[in-house]
């Protein structure tokens, strides 16, 4: 999957750009909140409500776990929904800027010309900076924009969980047809086929009926005559004539030239059958023509945040507020002008090439039904039929007779299959656009001169390896740098970042011209010394990169492979670390009984959210069929599940903290939006996560004798099965006995870590350029599969893929044909419905899917029950007593228009608690209760809190040390709602109202213990005990309204389970399932972690500085990682190691011929790694190679199967 980013340059005149700097605004306003809401607009002020000081009651005995209440220090919850910066306003077009110091000087630079006079470039720097909006983001352009794309962002694309939007009003206008055939019933029938699943469901028949019976154009005479295979032929034939998107995948053979391996036999050339691709600039072209164009940032920028107290720091979110767009757009504004346009101003196996621009948000490329992914190519493996000529060719003509010369024949075949494919889409027409251009009529009805630019390329590493032309797992492995392979572990030391830097990659293009010559004119082995001499140094292949031979010399090929999070990192180092976790347990306890332990944890852990964390298998230490979204579930929740399993003195704390600087650096690599100070801790993590888990490869691991664990004695097993079967038949072997592994550090996947900061600064979040996307793209190809005859898959997925495209813009036009139709019924009904909606009470959330409100808890009335009867039934039962006067201080309080205290009303009397009323004497149950939150990164999110799965939230704390311990937690144990009423005489409103609360159960911070990220611990917490001489308020209510959202706490298991919290037998308090229904309602666990790590959102409100949660309030930015400084690990004073990019290559040529002169064919013997000859490679430092990774050698194409 790539990233093609376009920076455009717009055909008007200097001076007659039609946007200028927009007047400064208010802050969008949504309305007021619903009166039961306790939060205030503007959100940027903070509001502290006074409240009475309260007479001293009686003191609080001496608890293990309670609520610490000195005097309260209320604090409202703002919830402060999701703002797009202030869209420019084309209404204030002409004209400079007034202000001078925005506007920067001109600059001029000077172009050498190879001919004529020396031309000179004015380049004019008309910088604008925007107005910043509520969360105090503002964007600085060095270029005043001609178009504004966030001004068709809806409010509701903020939200998670996006739903398709069209907008009839400044949605693009297409010319297009509605219908995809002549014969409407055809189309609609044709489309539900071709969309959507090929396993119609429910939900697919639901739309069958609803998209094309309920259609105003379907006929029922017409479908009786439908016949699928006729329609679709039908469909393609008029593809031509009926659609300006997106042209037909083009069939052809890709030629590669062979090597014979004589220099008396030339080489041959091989045509591999089966590239379908189509061409890049026409996919460009229709990119600029779909309804997504109106998203693209054609301007580059740089975003800033602006804090309450005046600080401004950098912010790092898409590709095209990078430091990179803006270079490139620099550049091109630089380009000359076209010759010929002179006028203008400056088992089945498949291989797919995505496209996507980086000019559209990387939150609507990532949703995988919108169309951002485009289809480039369907890379073809060597056919058998192919492979098995070739090898017979080279048998026949080679010198070389060994399997180890036939085997580097196929790899080498290969790579030139690679690049030669990427040759074909790199051809003529794209590169002088790439040079010069391309005029595209944009969506806004303006022309701009588009400049293709490849600025990431997201591949698994032994794709990165064909990419990069480089070997698998060779002596400098890295596709970025010359690392070498014995120095892969020092991730995060001072001298590997420098060297990352002095020992940057460089393609080597005259040594592999040159070796090239001995391959293929003098008919040297791929692996010989004549060859190796030159590029065994740098671990170079003899293969001509088609992105430096197209683009140039001077394109920066080791930018382009960014790292992978989810391979690297998910299913890389953090797969191989519990892997080795595990060895350990196995090494610790030979009967299993630690590991059955740590499957027994998992198991027990809660889910959260939607699909955060799911249910795990029941032995997770198997790791059977799981994928990178498992393995994050199981990071995420290591930390209480590994602890205490080990001794002390067998490396418990090591273990943990270990586990926790993983989880630390995996939420800081992956989140969507950074700041300077985020990527600074980032930074410090990284050293910190290098520097802890070799402490622990040197120290801990040392302690156990480790060996396989059984599924991996079983895949080498059938590895090596495999193997012999390919060579000696059907033969019957042996199962080996278990090898001793330890942890490895040698692996690029590690290495890799340390250049996350670099290209977050480069490209924006991880997200950016992560194969995740990609993956998701794989889903339709995969489902498209389904639906062939299996036989010439390439070319049915193609027409298929062709087809969903232009069903999904047909089925768009008529949505928005349908929409504006609606629009123009509701003008005329406006004035009768206005006053309608203006009856309807504030207070009563009856949309459900609406994100603006606080929370949502249905009015349903189904489940009503009579508080005297409750009462009654539930007599002695600690969780009801005094639930009468708690309710009536909670709903009084929240009346008179207190703040949130914990409801430790001792000030109101019992004439106060009187005067409020519920009517009926009745409260409502509802199962469930959704919380809206604005999440780190200005999006709108939601958690469902329900009292029998997710039960926890959190809210501000009201202690004193809130720097310390910023929140409160608490475990719904009740959602109820009712009809209140009061008549006091502070009462901000005295009528029937109607009042939903939450029933609670509550947590407090365990004495003793401080978590901080600085000595990598996280919060712990436990149930407030319960005494039955003294109300402590272990129960009580709380506004949903003050809800931040739902926590996910996990059970410190090493501390098991106690029955002293709440001594009796209360299953209202215990309501959450356990793996073990036995002493459910007895017992209580003794503490629980919070767990922090659960999602990026919740790592940003513990650490503190998150845009989107500015209404949450201060929160120590905790000084990073100091308490690690007891790990001792020196720099050493050893110098860098010197490998040079360039060496001589006349010597290395003279050295050679005299090789050649004496008949020494260089070949090198595959026992010693020596030549027969006197010239001596030194042989390959294989280190440690990487047995647990699951990507594909480069001697297979990836296998969507």
């Amino acid at each position: 999957m790539m990233d093609i980013n376009t920076s455009v340059v717009d055909l008007e005149e200097p001076g007659l750009g039609s946007l200028s700097e927009p007047v400064p605004t208010e802050p969008s306003q949504s309305g007021p909140p619903p009166r039961n809401l306790v939060y205030e607009q503007p959100p940027s002020v903070a509001t502290t409500t006074t409240t009475a000081t309260a007479p001293p009651g009686p003191p609080l005995p001496s608890l293990r776990i309670r609520i610490r209440r000195p005097v309260p220090r209320p604090a409202e919850v703002h919830d402060d929904l999701p703002e797009l910066i202030p869209p420019l306003d084309d209404s204030d077009s002409e004209g400079d800027s007034d202000d001078d110091e925005a506007a920067a000087g001109p600059q001029l630079n000077t172009v050498q010309q190879p001919r004529g006079p020396r031309r000179l470039i004015l380049t004019l720097y008309d910088r604008l900076i925007t107005v910043a909006n509520s969360f105090g983001l503002f964007r600085q352009y060095l270029h005043r924009p001609t178009f504004d794309p966030d001004r068709f962002v809806p409010q509701d694309d903020l939200a998670k969980s996006l739903a398709q939007h069209f907008d009839a009003e400044h949605d693009p206008q297409d010319s297009g047809p509605a219908y995809l055939h002549n014969n409407p019933t055809f189309s609609l029938l044709s489309e539900w086929q071709i969309t959507g699943s090929n396993e119609k469901s429910n939900k697919e028949m639901d739309r069958l009926v609803t998209d094309v019976f309920a259609d105003p154009n379907f006929n029922l005479e017409d479908a009786r005559r439908f016949k699928a295979q006729r329609v679709a032929s039908e469909i393609d034939k008029n593809e031509a004539t009926t659609s300006s998107f997106f042209n037909k995948f083009t069939e052809s053979s890709v030629p590669i030239e062979v090597p014979s391996g004589n220099p008396d036999i030339p080489s041959r050339t091989f045509q591999i059958p089966g590239l379908h691709f189509r061409p890049l600039t026409s996919l460009i072209k229709a990119a600029f023509a779909h309804p997504l164009a109106a998203q693209f940032h054609f301007s580059p920028f740089k975003l800033f945040h602006r804090a309450p107290d005046g600080k401004e720091q950098r912010v790092f979110c898409e590709v095209y507020d990078s430091d990179v767009f803006i270079q490139e757009s620099n550049e091109v504004k630089k380009a000359k002008n076209p010759p010929d346009d002179p006028d203008y101003f400056g088992t089945a196996k498949l291989w797919p090439i995505y496209m996507a621009l980086g000019n559209l948000s990387k939150y609507v490329r990532a949703l995988p039904d919108v169309g951002a992914f485009q289809h480039v190519a369907y890379i073809p493996s060597i056919p058998d039929s192919v492979k098995t000529e070739l090898l017979d060719w080279y048998k026949r003509s080679s010198k070389s007779k060994s399997k180890t010369a036939q085997q580097d024949i196929m790899t080498h075949c290969r790579r030139e299959l690679m690049h030669a494919v990427w040759r074909m889409l790199l051809d003529d027409e794209f590169m002088h656009a790439y040079q010069y251009g391309i005029v595209i009529k944009c969506l806004d009805g303006v022309e701009r001169r588009v400049f293709p630019r490849f600025f990431t390329y997201a591949a698994d590493y032994p794709e990165k390896v064909l990419l990069a032309t480089i070997r698998d797992k060779g002596n400098c492995p890295c596709p970025r740098c010359l690392v070498t392979m014995g120095k892969l572990d020092q991730m995060g030391l001072f001298r590997d970042m420098r060297n990352r830097i002095q020992k940057a990659r460089q393609y080597l293009w005259d040594k592999v011209q040159k070796a090239r010559t001995w391959v293929y004119k003098k008919g040297r082995g791929i692996k010989s010394v004549y060859v190796e001499q030159y590029l065994k140094e740098s671990s170079s292949v003899p293969t001509v990169n088609a992105f430096v031979d197209r683009l140039g010399h001077e394109f920066d090929l080791t930018r382009m492979l960014a790292p992978d999070l989810m391979h690297e990192l998910e299913l890389g180092v953090w797969k191989a670390l519990f892997t080795h976790l595990v060895r350990v347990l196995y090494a610790a306890a030979a009967d299993g009984s630690l590991v059955r332990e740590l499957d027994a944890r998992f198991r027990q852990i809660s889910t959260f959210g939607g699909d955060t964390i799911r249910n795990f298998s029941n032995n997770t230490s198997e790791m059977k069929k799981l994928a990178a979204r498992d393995y994050e579930d199981i990071l995420q929740c290591s930390i209480p599940a590994f602890e205490g399993l080990l001794s002390v003195e067998q490396g418990n704390n090591e273990v943990s903290k270990l586990l926790y600087r993983a989880a630390e650096f995996h939420a800081f690599a992956k989140m969507r939006l950074h700041t300077d100070e985020t990527l600074h801790h980032l930074e410090t993590t990284t050293k910190q996560f290098g520097k802890q888990i070799r402490h622990f490869r040197d120290n801990i691991c040392t302690k156990f004798d480790t060996f396989e664990l059984p599924s991996e004695v079983e895949k080498r097993n059938r590895r090596m099965a495999r193997q012999v079967q390919r060579t000696a038949g059907a033969v019957t072997t042996q199962p080996r006995s278990r090898k001793k592994k330890g942890l490895n550090l040698h692996t690029y996947k590690f290495h890799s870590l340390g250049d996350y900061v670099r290209f977050i600064r480069f490209f924006g979040g991880t997200d950016s350029f992560s194969t995740q996307p990609g993956e998701l793209a794989h889903k339709l190809v995969k489902r498209l599969y389904g639906t062939t005859n299996k036989r010439q898959i390439e070319k049915q997925i193609g027409t298929r893929v062709r087809r969903l495209e232009r069903a999904k813009l047909a089925a768009r036009r008529r949505a928005v044909q349908r929409l504006k139709l609606v629009q123009r019924r509701l003008v005329v009904h406006r004035e009768e419905s206005q006053p309608q909606q203006l009856q309807q009470s504030p207070n009563l959330q009856e949309n459900e899917e609406d994100r603006d409100p606080k929370f949502f808890v249905s009015p349903s009335r189904n489940d009503g029950m009579d508080l005297a009867q409750m009462l009654k039934e539930n007599r002695g039962n600690p969780a009801y007593e005094n639930f009468i006067r708690k309710l009536q201080d909670h709903l009084l309080g929240r009346r008179v228009n207190r703040g949130f205290d914990g409801d430790a009303h001792e000030d109101f009397t019992d004439e106060d608690r009187n005067s409020v009323r519920i009517h009926g004497n009745r409260i409502y149950e509802v199962r469930t209760c959704r919380v809206n939150y604005t999440t780190y990164d200005n999006r709108r999110d939601s958690d469902v809190i329900n009292p029998r799965t997710h039960p926890d939230v959190m809210v501000l704390s009201q202690e004193d040390d809130r720097d310390i311990r910023p929140f409160w937690y608490a475990r719904v144990i009740g959602i109820f709602h009712a009809r209140v009423m009061t008549d006091h005489e502070r009462a901000s409103s005295k009528g029937w109202e109607w009042m939903p609360f939450l029933w609670v159960r509550w947590f407090g911070a365990e004495p003793g213990y401080t978590p901080s990220f600085t000595h990598a611990r996280l919060p712990k917490i436990g149930f407030v005990q319960w005494e039955e001489e003294f109300d402590n308020y272990a129960f009580g209510f709380l506004d949903p309204g003050q809800v931040l959202r739902g926590c996910h706490l996990i059970p410190a298991f090493h501390l098991g389970k106690t029955t002293g919290l709440l001594p009796h037998n209360c299953p209202i308090a215990r309501q959450v399932k356990s793996e073990s229904g036995e002493n459910s309602s007895t017992q209580d666990w003794t503490n629980y972690y919070v767990n922090i790590f659960v999602d990026r959102d919740m790592v940003m409100r513990h650490f503190g500085g998150g845009i989107g949660h500015q209404s949450q309030g201060s929160t120590v930015r905790h000084a990073p990682l100091a308490d690690d400084s007891h790990i001792p690990e020196e720099e050493s004073s050893e110098q860098p190691d010197d490998v040079p990019a360039e060496t001589d290559i006349q010597q290395i040529e003279r050295t050679l011929m005299e090789m050649d002169a004496r008949g020494d064919d260089g070949e090198i013997d595959e026992e010693s790694g020596q030549t027969d000859g006197t010239a001596v490679v030194d042989s390959e430092s294989e280190g440690e190679t990487d047995d647990d990774s699951d990507d594909e050698g480069e001697d297979e194409l990836p296998d969507l199967d």
